[in-house]
């Protein structure tokens, strides 16, 4: 929002005043005022629409499920100059716990295309990233949380969180969710972010 400095005469005595101006769809510089409004929105919508927002998620379903002690992987790391804005959360059948380290090394796993969260824009991610890599050390701990299921025959988990990390530019971060329930379960990992 840029800030136009306005002269204006009042009977005999020049001031100064401060008035707020936004752009348009256009990009026409609006005074605000009754017919154009400030809009005020978070952050995060603002990065959206902007076209800096992305996602990726992978689900284990439709007939598949995650083995007991077995994880799903993001592992990831931004380009130089690039700062990702990261949330992330999962779902399982049952219990599982969700972790995330810094500094992981890994070999292999399937590339990733970060998707973007605003489908108009041609803004790409400057985000590296693979599914379900070989993971060689783990990195640094640097968040971890349960997802906690059901008892007996009836059991669910969910976790999402609103947590932001920032995270460094060109260093391996990865996001693991493990299946703790005792059984297979179906299963979801996703991670949002802004650049």
């Amino acid at each position: 929002m840029a800030i136009i400095y306005v002269q204006r005469e009042s009977e005999n005595q020049k001031t100064q005043l401060v008035a707020l101006t936004q752009k348009d769809k256009d990009g026409n510089q609006l005074l605000n005022g009754s017919d154009a409004p400030v809009i005020v929105v978070d952050v995060n919508h603002q990065r959206l629409h902007e076209g800096r927002a992305f996602f990726a998620s992978h689900i284990i379903n439709n007939g598949s499920t995650l083995p007991n002690g077995s994880s799903i992987n993001f592992v990831f790391a931004a380009g130089p100059g690039t700062t990702m804005h990261l949330t992330y959360g999962g779902a399982c059948g049952g219990d599982a716990e969700i972790l995330l380290y810094e500094g992981t090394t890994s070999t292999g796993g399937t590339s990733y295309t970060p998707l973007k969260r605003n489908r108009t824009s041609s803004t790409i991610s400057n985000v590296a990233m693979v599914l379900n890599p070989t993971v060689n050390t783990t990195g640094t701990l640097i968040y971890s949380d349960l997802i906690i299921g059901g008892g007996k025959t009836k059991t669910g988990g969910g976790d999402t969180t609103s947590l932001e990390f920032v995270l460094l530019p060109l260093t391996n971060y990865m996001v693991r969710l493990t299946n703790t329930s005792g059984s297979n379960q179906v299963a979801v990992l996703t991670l949002e972010w802004y650049e």
